[in-house]
């Protein structure tokens, strides 16, 4: 999910969708989205296909024949597709073949002659630039060092406190390596693992040239990187059909490069997690991932679903940040990497959950799980769905948070509504969830009680001194004020503090006059 950096009273977006295409070294990918008016973006589906528009372009430097036909095929089905589904913005982007290729223009030429569209040519600094964009509004890290690890190159971007500090492309793409010391078999010998690693080694830098502070998190994209993420969970049993925010320990990562380098192609094919369209790059990639977390002293790799063609799609959103030569503004990549503290639309329950903090009910994480789900809670799809479906929503979204919190999360906005399905759920993901089951009736007693005020549309007043007091001085119809009560009770008996709600006289008479009027 792909939160709008601006508040609603700032900018609006007409609804729509929006399509990325990115021309790759292996694949081209189209990634479709929905815009809603508040300038959230989900995607809803995508389409791939395994082109291998850059062989060959190690040994001649120039695009060949076959695969500039196939990447035509692809773009032409990719344009039919977006007609098809009324897309109205198709956003067309090449990267490291097509920039590289003496032959790029007439490629650019042919492609926009043949399928009419016109494809903007990224840079190895914008593509590392967008990919961290992109993956950066998806994950929860304050310093975060993103790689990008494709068929052609390897894109390292580090941001700071929101600031780009570093970024690098290399030439590590886990074709290009795959076509360098690979045999015709597709094997690597002894002698060529020990050849591709020294090359490797000697690209990638040093934690100190890249400037890293000591509580940098790793995180990775690319299709490698995902692929590994799936054969983790699966050699781990991992309870969750789940890839976002995944993380993988060094150790596994070094065992998973170990064993890919030993199978053959044909035996890849045959691991589900893996699959025909990665088996020829996945042990090259495996190694290069490897190797930084090792260089880099990385423990542990965070997986984003996120990346460049996300990133492509909140410069749009956003107006655009590049200069008029065509490349992308630092600041303005500084500006869409910024995120405000909270979403707009959460603000009406910022001082409810800010009272819980401060007197000691609820910890920062507690916090940010209610606002999430307050915030999901309110969406149409979870407003319209029974508790077993909202369940399955929630679960399924690429939320900036861990898969515990976001399991949480959505156990929590479960018990609120239906406490017999969210127990059963309690049970089945009990191991997943250790001692935090017993925040979901705490958690869940609060969001219920958060949505009654936020579905009568109340502006209250909060107080606590030994105990919480809700003061409801205004709200759209006569408040439910018994409804209120009782959840407030329920609330009080999971944090073991008195909970009191009442409406203010001045609210109460008018609330008489209307009942009169209506009757």
């Amino acid at each position: 999910m792909i939160e709008s950096l601006k508040e609603s009273k700032e900018k609006s977006w007409p609804k729509m969708k929006v399509a990325v295409i990115d021309v790759g070294f292996n694949s081209l990918k189209m990634v479709k989205y929905k815009v809603e008016p508040d300038g959230s973006a989900k995607s809803y589906g995508q389409l791939g296909v395994i082109a291998k528009l850059g062989e060959g372009l190690e040994r001649t430097g120039y695009l060949g024949n076959e695969p500039i036909s196939r990447t035509i095929d692809a773009l032409r089905l990719c344009r039919e597709t977006a007609s098809l589904e009324s897309i109205e913005h198709v956003l067309s982007i090449g990267t490291s073949p097509v920039r590289e290729a003496t032959n790029r223009e007439e490629f650019l030429k042919r492609a926009q002659e043949e399928t009419g569209l016109k494809l903007r040519v990224l840079s190895g600094n914008e593509e590392a630039l967008y990919g961290l964009v992109g993956a950066a509004r998806s994950i929860e890290a304050f310093n975060a060092l993103f790689f990008d690890l494709g068929g052609g190159s390897l894109e390292l971007a580090y941001a700071e406190k929101s600031k780009v500090r570093r970024i690098l492309s290399l030439p590590l793409g886990a074709l290009k390596l795959t076509s360098m010391y690979a045999g015709k078999d597709g094997m690597f010998s002894r002698k060529d693992r020990a050849k591709m690693g020294k090359y490797v080694d000697q690209l990638l830098p040093s934690r100190r040239e890249l400037g890293l502070d000591k509580d940098t998190v790793l995180v990775g994209t690319g299709g490698t990187v995902r692929a590994m993420a799936r054969y983790d969970q699966d050699v781990t049993d991992y309870p969750f059909d789940k890839v976002h925010n995944y993380s993988i320990e060094f150790d596994s990562v070094q065992k998973m490069g170990r064993e890919f380098l030993k199978l053959k192609v044909g035996e890849l094919d045959r691991v589900d997690a893996i699959g025909e369209g990665r088996s020829e790059t996945i042990a090259a990639g495996a190694l290069v991932v490897r190797a930084l977390m090792k260089r880099l002293g990385f423990k542990r790799l965070m997986v984003s679903t996120h990346g460049l063609r996300d990133g492509i799609l909140v410069e749009f959103l956003e107006g655009g940040v590049r200069s008029k030569n065509g490349a992308s503004q630092k600041e303005g990549i500084d500006r869409l990497l910024s995120r405000p503290d909270q979403p707009a639309r959460l603000a009406d329950c910022a001082a409810l959950l800010e009272c819980l903090v401060r007197n000691g009910l609820f910890d920062e994480r507690e916090k940010r799980v209610v606002q999430t789900g307050v915030w999901r809670a309110r969406a149409p799809d979870c407003v319209e769905s029974d508790a077993d479906a909202v369940f399955g929503i929630l679960m399924s979204e690429d939320l900036p948070m861990s898969h515990r919190d976001q399991l949480l999360m959505a156990l929590s906005v479960v018990k609120a509504r239906r406490p017999g399905t969210a127990n059963w759920l309690i049970r089945r993901y009990g191991v997943v969830l250790s001692h935090d089951a017993k925040l979901v009736k705490r958690l869940g007693a609060c969001l219920k009680l958060m949505e009654i005020l936020d579905r009568s549309r109340a502006q209250y007043r909060v107080a606590y001194s030994g105990g919480l007091r809700i003061s409801v001085i205004a709200s759209k119809g006569p408040f439910p004020l018994e409804l209120a009560r009782m959840a407030a009770l329920a609330f009080a008996s999971a944090i073991k503090r008195p909970v009191t709600i009442f409406v203010s006289v001045k609210e109460r008479e008018r609330h008489v006059g209307l009942v009169k009027v209506g009757s």
